[in-house]
């Protein structure tokens, strides 16, 4: 699974109204939402990438399940991994979190299993509202990253390896966040 753009979006704009957060994290964000995505669908066009989505309103995990439901696969993912926006973990660390991550929350917790080591705050950025957020692409192990250099050749350079699919089991967790 790769992801072309940093989370937290939602955490900086309500920080910014909450006068939290300073004018150069602030402008990272609005660059962040203003950057488009054609660059990461010209590469999943090459390489042929039939399963994406963009990160919007139902945050990472929100867009993950769908995937993993609609495929009938379980998502891992490695919070080791997740990029986000500078200032976006501190404005957690103050309780800056929007409304729509708790409700993001409620949605997934069902179907999501969370390893004990992460922490409150990383795991509100998983769910936390995108807007303007980046390309999520499902693509095979032995391209990933030729995918990942790919991007990052067309200015795509926050997208990383974030997780992997895995085949369901049943009983199992929908997603997986270690």
């Amino acid at each position: 699974l790769i992801l072309t753009k940093p989370l937290g979006p939602g955490i900086v704009l309500a920080g910014k109204r909450l006068k939290e957060l300073g004018d150069d994290e602030y402008q990272n964000a609005l660059n962040s939402m203003r950057h488009l995505n054609r660059n990461a669908c010209q590469v999943m066009q090459k390489f042929n990438v039939r399963a994406a989505t963009d990160i919007t309103g139902f945050g990472l995990l929100g867009h993950l399940l769908k995937m993993a439901k609609a495929s009938n696969i379980q998502i891992e993912v490695n919070s080791e991994q997740l990029p986000s926006l500078p200032g976006a973990y501190q404005l957690l660390e103050l309780g800056c979190i929007p409304g729509a991550a708790f409700r993001n929350l409620k949605f997934v917790e069902a179907d999501t299993i969370f390893d004990k080591s992460i922490d409150y705050n990383l795991k509100m950025l998983t769910v936390d509202a995108q807007t303007s957020g980046g390309i999520l692409m499902s693509v095979p192990n032995q391209l990933a990253e030729r995918i990942l250099i790919e991007l990052k050749a067309k200015g795509e350079s926050t997208s990383r390896i974030i997780g992997r699919t895995l085949t369901k089991q049943d009983h199992a967790p929908w997603l997986k966040v270690i």
